[in-house]
């Protein structure tokens, strides 16, 4: 993590006469770089960063200077290289940076270390907050306004691996990993000629299918040969807590079983992708599925705001596990808006989000959650004329439910907070109602969830031509955020393996968007409406 680097903070530098004056001459002002070198940069301390660096060692640069390098490099999708070059090279950044014309940069590889360096301390959402905190001085956040969130698919960049690919690779990465961190006891435990079989890329494409029977043959004890050397006493400790020999572990546990004392791949069964791992390349990628989409890879959780005569700009933005339902992710989007005090009065969502308990904890933070709820999918909702559970009155002072015909039963809890009021078959079938409200061969039971009020008072609410409109009119805006960030910052397919690192590359794109968005607004340019058609129709 480099904790070897100091920090001797420094106050801002001022900006440079000759600087100053070709910016203002050739950076247009709706330019995010004019915005930061005039107003903001000069707002920023390295002092406040000191906590991320060791004591002693050698000085390290500017982590104000790293910080605003990495929010442009992700705006505008640069490499190491290249973003270091336009530190160099670039009038825009120097006059961003109060850089001297003549400052020769600095050497590329510095942005890992700083990016390993805020991973490592957990001080990714620093200058996220701050620049948003920045932008609120200036005018152009509203309190308790209209918000919208919505989610995108990160494909991981690494290649899909069929089961043997998996755990060869897995093998391979532990080994490689092992003769960097303690050569000698991996050259003296392991044997020579393991160099013949893992020492390149598994392709099982490229094998006959008498290698892959083979390599499945011994791949399983080779591996476990290996994990039981690694965690024996008399091996270095730090050994074990390498992650790649972490990832072996996890990874043999979910591919292998012991049967009739013979280790062996495990029968497909379950798939509990929230914890299978699909390749030791990136362990933290997850294969999930939405609707007719599947990928391997994380979910990008977006939050922007939605206010007329201000900018949309992105409120929260975080890189979740795709096995996380938005319905999940709600309520830590929610808590991230409250760190802030950035939470909205109208949260726009789609139904993903939308749900029963989403929307009590929604109403006691003060949001107005807005969106379409999931239909009853009881069989009595699926057929013509069926009475739901809607249609009964639910009197929870009294404990009695009454149905459509005027019967009241008592009801009974259960252990989920769920109340059940049961009526028997002898009254159910001389209703005239039966075949509308029965679907068994007894009685009608209801279930009413511990919010059942609030579910049905959304579901009569979106079917109202007010709340269609309102829909359609804000919902849409989101998704083209979304498509902008895959553009623009392509977001689509993750830049970085480790989610860790995903998550830091969509908050400084965030940083770097709001910055563009802003300059842009302060510069009097306003977003333009989507032309639907062709125009050929004359106007008023």
């Amino acid at each position: 993590m480099g904790d070897e680097m100091s920090l001797k903070p420094k106050p801002p530098r001022p900006m440079p006469d000759d600087v100053g004056r070709l910016g203002d001459k050739l950076i247009a002002p709706e330019s995010p770089y004019r915005l930061v070198g005039e107003r903001l940069y000069i707002k920023y301390r390295d002092a406040d960063y000191v906590d991320l660096y060791s004591p002693e060692g050698k000085p390290g640069l500017s982590p104000v200077d790293l910080s605003f390098v990495t929010a442009f490099q992700f705006l505008e999708g640069l490499s190491d290289r290249a973003v270091a070059d336009a530190v160099r090279l670039r009038l825009d950044f120097k006059f961003a940076l109060h850089l001297p014309l003549d400052h020769p940069g600095f050497h590329y590889s510095v942005l890992s270390e700083f990016r390993d360096r805020v991973i490592g301390h957990q001080a990714e959402e620093r200058v996220f907050n701050s620049t948003l905190q920045d932008l609120d001085a200036l005018g152009l956040l509203k309190r308790r306004g209209r918000q919208r969130t919505d989610s995108l698919a990160i494909v991981t960049r690494v290649r899909d691996l069929n089961r043997l690919e998996l755990v060869v690779e897995t093998v391979r990465l532990a080994l490689r990993v092992l003769l960097v961190a303690d050569p000698d006891w991996t050259r003296a435990t392991v044997p020579p000629e393991w160099e013949v079989v893992y020492g390149e890329r598994c392709m099982a494409v490229q094998m006959t299918e008498a290698q892959r029977r083979d390599l499945e043959a011994r791949v399983g004890s080779d591996g476990q040969w290996l994990l039981t050397r690694v965690q024996a006493e008399t091996t270095p400790g730090q050994l074990r807590e390498l992650p790649e020999v972490q990832v072996l572990a996890t990874v043999w546990a979910q591919q292998f079983e012991v049967v009739d004392e013979k280790l062996g791949f495990r029968t497909p069964g379950h798939y509990d992708g929230r914890a299978q791992i699909q390749s030791p390349h990136d362990p933290d990628a997850r294969w999930s599925r939405k609707g007719e989409q599947e990928w391997v890879g994380d979910k990008l959780q977006v939050t922007e705001t939605d206010d007329e005569d201000l900018p949309h700009l992105i409120t929260d933005i975080a890189v979740t596990s795709s096995v996380e339902t938005d319905y999940e992710a709600l309520p830590a989007i929610q808590e991230r808006l409250e760190g802030r005090d950035l939470l909205p009065g109208r949260q726009i969502t789609d139904g993903g989000y939308m749900g029963a308990e989403n929307l009590v904890t929604s109403s006691e933070r003060g949001i107005e959650l807005f969106g379409p709820v999931q239909r009853d999918s009881s069989r009595q909702a699926r057929q013509p004329g069926g009475l739901t559970s809607a249609c009964f009155r639910l009197n929870r002072e009294t404990g009695t439910v009454t149905c459509p015909a005027g019967q009241t039963t008592r009801l009974w809890v259960k252990a989920d907070q769920r109340v059940v009021g049961r009526f028997i078959k002898k009254v159910c079938v001389q209703c005239e109602w039966y075949t509308h409200c029965c679907t068994g061969p007894r009685g009608r039971t209801v279930s009413f969830g511990p919010h059942h009020e609030i579910l049905e008072a959304a579901r009569a609410r979106q079917k109202t031509e007010a709340f269609k409109t309102e829909y359609r009119q804000h919902r849409g805006g989101v998704e083209g955020c979304l498509s902008s960030l895959v553009r623009g910052q392509r977001m689509r397919v993750a830049r970085y393996t480790r989610r860790a690192k995903r998550h830091l590359h969509a908050l400084f794109a965030g940083v770097g968007v709001n910055l563009r968005r802003a300059a842009r607004w302060l510069a009097g340019i306003r977003p333009q409406l989507r032309q639907v058609g062709l125009g050929l129709a004359p106007t008023d």
